[in-house]
């Protein structure tokens, strides 16, 4: 007797649906829709701490590890902040350029 190994097709099954434009846009949306994650929104008093925390790594000249939301996702970088841009309000991380709207959170190393 033969060993038989099921093989998932995954998404394939549904590829005859990507013939209607409609179906495809609609089942990309939902396929992309699963790994979508919602801004977090912060209190102020979140806020007035992540202030303090980037402060502090500024002047003190230490490593961050920064989370920030970008395209539905939630990014990390780690480094050295370089500069910070109070007008724009812009973070520059090594190469790495943050506005501060996209920052959830800082990890001072």
């Amino acid at each position: 007797m033969h060993d038989y190994v099921y093989h998932d097709r995954k998404m394939m099954k549904w590829m005859p649906f990507n013939a209607l434009l409609e179906q495809g846009e609609y089942i990309r949306d939902l396929l992309e829709g699963r790994e979508w994650i919602d801004m977090p929104t912060l209190s102020p008093d979140q806020e007035a701490e992540l202030n303090y925390s980037l402060e502090q790594a500024y002047i003190l000249h230490q490593d961050v590890t920064v989370t920030y939301y970008e395209q539905h996702k939630l990014h990390t970088v780690t480094g050295r902040i370089t500069r910070i841009d109070v007008y724009n309000k812009f973070v520059f991380i090594g190469d790495a350029s943050l506005t501060a709207h996209q920052i959830t959170a800082i990890d001072i190393l």
